[in-house]
C-alpha cells in the first residue's frame, strides 16, 4: 500500500487543505503534514528552500489552485530545479481547462499553441488577435482572459476577425454551468452570449 504524502507545495494553504480533505486525505494537518506556499509576488521562487526536505529524501506534492501545475499556473521553476538536482518528477494529470477546451472544440489537436493572456490595451491587443487569426489556419490558437474582462476581449475578437473565422468559447468547464460552442465569427456576432465573470478559454481554428 502506498503511503500518502506528508509534504506539499501549494498556491494557497487554506484551499489546498480543503481540496485534500475533499478527496479523502486523512492525515492531521497540524502535526503530520508540511504545507509550503509559493510566493506569488516573488519574481523567482526560492526553490532550494521549498525543496529542502525533498533533497533529504522526502516525497512532496505540487498542487495548483485549478488545472495542472505549470500549465497556465505556477510551478515550472520548482520542476526545473528538481531536474537540476536529479530529483525524480512524477506528473499526475488533472482537469486542465486548456486541454478540455481543445478536445471539445473540433479544432486541430495535432498542432496548437497556448498564448495565455493577450495584451489589454489597443492597438497591441487588436494586432495580436489579427496575428492569431492568421496563424489559426496552420495551428489552433488558444488564449484566455480574467473573468471580468471576458466580454471586452470577445467584443474585440468579433470586431477584428473575418466573418468566416472559426471561434470556440469553452466556459465554466466541468461545472454545472458548462458552455462549449464552436461557430463562425459571423454567427457569434448574431448570437452573443454573456461571459462576464465566467471562466473562459478562447480558441481560433479551422
Amino acid at each position: 500500500m502506498v503511503e500518502p504524502l506528508t509534504e506539499f507545495i501549494v498556491e494557497n494553504a487554506k484551499t489546498a487543505r480543503r481540496y485534500l480533505r475533499a478527496i479523502g486525505y486523512k492525515k492531521n494537518f497540524d502535526t503530520e503534514v508540511t504545507i509550503q506556499e509559493l510566493d506569488k509576488h516573488a519574481q523567482h521562487q526560492n526553490c532550494e528552500s521549498l525543496l529542502h526536505n525533498v533533497l533529504q529524501g522526502t516525497d512532496c506534492g505540487l498542487i495548483s489552485e485549478a488545472g495542472n501545475p505549470c500549465i497556465a499556473d505556477p510551478g515550472n521553476e520548482i520542476i526545473a530545479y528538481a531536474h537540476k538536482r536529479n530529483i525524480k518528477v512524477v506528473p499526475l494529470v488533472g482537469p486542465s481547462s486548456i486541454l478540455l477546451a481543445l478536445i471539445s472544440s473540433g479544432f486541430n489537436g495535432q498542432q496548437f499553441c497556448f498564448h495565455g493572456y493577450l495584451p489589454i490595451q489597443n492597438p497591441e491587443r487588436r494586432n495580436k488577435i489579427k496575428n492569431l487569426e492568421n496563424t489559426s489556419r496552420l495551428a489552433t490558437q488558444i488564449f484566455m482572459e480574467t473573468p471580468f474582462r471576458n466580454q471586452s476581449l470577445l467584443d474585440e475578437v468579433l470586431k477584428t476577425c473575418l466573418d468566416e473565422t472559426m471561434l470556440c468559447i469553452a466556459c465554466d468547464l466541468t461545472l454545472p454551468t458548462e458552455f462549449i460552442k464552436t461557430q463562425t465569427v459571423k454567427a457569434w456576432r448574431s448570437n452573443k452570449e454573456d461571459f462576464h465573470k465566467r471562466y473562459c478559454i478562447f480558441l481560433l481554428g479551422r
